[in-house]
């Protein structure tokens, strides 16, 4: 009977790896009942995880590895600032659409007075030519010059927008404006963290007070518009939460990382439990190896770690090996890195290397293709998981191509 050898893949411990060896033995119960599925559960035994309690993560420790962190007291406008360096015109746009540019209602009409629009546009114009404005400016030292800056803002569509539907004082919109800037000329540079927020800040007041705004701080108007856009990026994007919960994502990931990390330094004791699975097997063995499993496992074909046995090839690897499936697993591109255990970049797969099908999926951004580096002696398959790519990883042991996949290699292994 031929045995299919489960090796799971990084951060996976009980149950998970129960319930994920479960869903591979009934599947493969369904399809191949002359298929024996047997586990390789090297996680729970030499795993990383944190030998101090985690006291190197902030907050990990005190909160005894569970709930968030307090948030800090400014985390609103780090959550509005981080949106605005991936989108300057984010806010502006935002204010636009929602209607929350100001906090009254529309200014009277004044008979050849300018609306307050206008002269936005027209400070915005004159920031150039503003010695203060230009002093404060280049002292921040954005990078980008400051008559560039003003003059692309003021082509951008959404200021305009924004300027339309901003009906009258008092408007927040000059500080929206502000940010919009220096939050542009530091997109355009590549490393906001560069300017340190004390100046930015500083200088978003300067240029708030030059566009004819309140330059003292940020008002309840203001508040309405902006929070709309930093609750926004917080839940889209998630880094006010990512922040708040650091200590429960901290122990969900530390187990993912750290398998990787020790086994590329420390992976002799789990490639020596994996090989003492082979052994235990009777008859010819096909191994399913997931993410970080197909790393092990392909070391230890490619290495020559499995040294005994009468039934050797001619490299004194198991012939007892038939086969190798590796699904969404990184080995590929450790190879392209020259930074695999067991094979300098260059050097091919061994000669005795049993068939090898690599199976990947474009969303899982954790698989990789392998016939391109390796060229020979490896099939690669793509399967569609048809999940985003937030589950794409685990989502394998629910498609039926990769079974039908499997039941091929089985096939041209099992005995006739």
């Amino acid at each position: 009977m031929v045995t299919l050898l489960f090796v799971h893949g990084t951060g996976v411990r009980e149950p998970g790896y129960g319930d994920a060896l479960r869903r591979v033995r009934e599947a493969v119960a369904a399809r191949r009942p002359d298929v024996r599925v047997e586990p390789c559960d090297w996680g729970s035994a030499l795993g990383s995880y944190l030998r101090d309690g985690g006291v190197s993560i902030p907050g990990f420790a005190q909160q005894g590895g569970r709930g968030p962190e307090a948030p800090a007291p400014d985390e609103e406008q780090v959550a509005r600032w981080a949106l605005l360096y991936a989108d300057p015109l984010a806010e502006l746009r935002l204010s636009a659409l929602t209607g929350t540019a100001t906090a009254a209602g529309p200014a009277p009409f004044v008979p050849g007075g300018a609306a307050p629009g206008d002269e936005l546009l027209e400070a915005l114009a004159a920031l150039p030519s503003s010695d203060a404005a230009s002093a404060a400016w280049t002292e921040a030292g954005l990078g980008l010059p400051l008559a560039r800056a003003a003059a692309e803002l003021a082509a951008a569509v959404d200021l305009r927008r924004a300027v339309a539907a901003d009906g009258g004082s008092p408007s927040v919109l000059p500080r929206l404006t502000a940010r919009a800037l220096v939050a542009h000329a530091l997109h355009q540079g590549g490393d906001p963290g560069r300017v340190p927020a004390a100046a930015r800040d500083a200088l978003v007041d300067r240029l708030t007070g030059a566009l004819g705004g309140d330059d003292r701080g940020v008002g309840e108007a203001l508040a309405a518009g902006a929070r709309f856009a930093a609750r926004l990026f917080e839940n889209v994007l998630g880094s006010r939460l990512a922040v708040a919960h650091r200590t429960a994502l901290s122990g969900r990931s530390v187990g993912f990382v750290g398998d990787i990390v020790s086994y590329l330094v420390r992976g002799e004791a789990v490639r020596a439990l994996v090989a003492e699975r082979v052994r235990a097997q009777s008859g010819p063995v096909v191994v399913l190896a997931h993410s970080l499993g197909g790393i092990i496992s392909f070391d230890l074909l490619a290495a020559g770690v499995l040294l005994d046995g009468a039934d050797t090839g001619p490299g004194g690897r198991p012939r007892q090996v038939k086969a190798l499936v590796t699904v969404g697993s990184q080995a590929p591109l450790l190879y392209e890195l020259d930074a695999l255990p067991s094979r300098p970049y260059g050097s091919g797969l061994p000669k005795d290397f049993p068939p090898w099908v690599n199976v990947y999926d474009r969303r899982d951004l954790l698989s990789y293709r392998a016939s391109e580096v390796f060229v020979d002696g490896v099939t690669d398959v793509e399967v569609d998981n048809r999940q985003p790519v937030s589950a794409a990883h685990s989502a394998y042991w629910s498609n039926d191509t990769l079974w039908a996949v499997l039941d091929d290699v089985l096939d041209r292994v099992a005995p006739s």
